[in-house]
């Protein structure tokens, strides 16, 4: 099964590329942090909510264009990093840039919960293309839960991972 998303933004193609491809652009609308080695063969990985991590390898990278990465979860055997693959196209447009999200190799339950996903992070990627600020992400809040006794406060599952 297939999913795919096209969106307009009000931006050049090269700064569209950029905010579907560097760190520092991604955790403004998409990810909490984002390890990214965009080149043939690089591997990525990005913490979208807390305890959900994406991750695989780039596949093709046409800067400014065109990214196909291997797609799926760290931790989930129904699909695991690299198991499905994202193609995501920059094209120009008249005041902007069409981005397109093409994600396949997809069961029917993983495209429709894809779909959800990919449907909420490109509405937060226009709403920062278009003003400037996704604003928070509520997906990305947690609810804080105790700590088992045995741990210290310091210690938990997103320690070392860069904000």
């Amino acid at each position: 099964m297939t999913f795919t998303k096209t969106v307009f933004l009000p931006v050049t193609p090269d700064e569209a590329f950029a905010l579907v491809t560097e760190p520092e652009r991604l955790r403004r609308w998409q990810t909490v942090s984002a390890v990214v080695d965009l080149r043939a063969g690089g591997e990525y990985r990005w913490v979208v909510t807390p305890g959900h991590i994406a991750a695989g390898t780039y596949r093709e990278v046409e800067l400014g264009r065109r990214v196909v990465f291997g797609w799926g979860w760290e931790g989930n055997d129904d699909l695991k990093p690299d198991a499905s693959t994202v193609t995501v196209t920059v094209e120009p447009m008249e005041g902007g840039s069409s981005v397109t999200l093409v994600h396949e190799g997809l069961t029917d339950e993983q495209a429709a919960r894809h779909a959800e996903g990919w449907t909420h992070y490109f509405e937060r990627l226009e709403r920062l293309a278009t003003t400037g600020d996704a604003g928070p992400d509520q997906w990305a809040a947690v609810e804080p839960s105790p700590l088992p006794t045995s741990r210290k406060a310091t210690d938990t599952t997103m320690q070392g991972e860069p904000r």
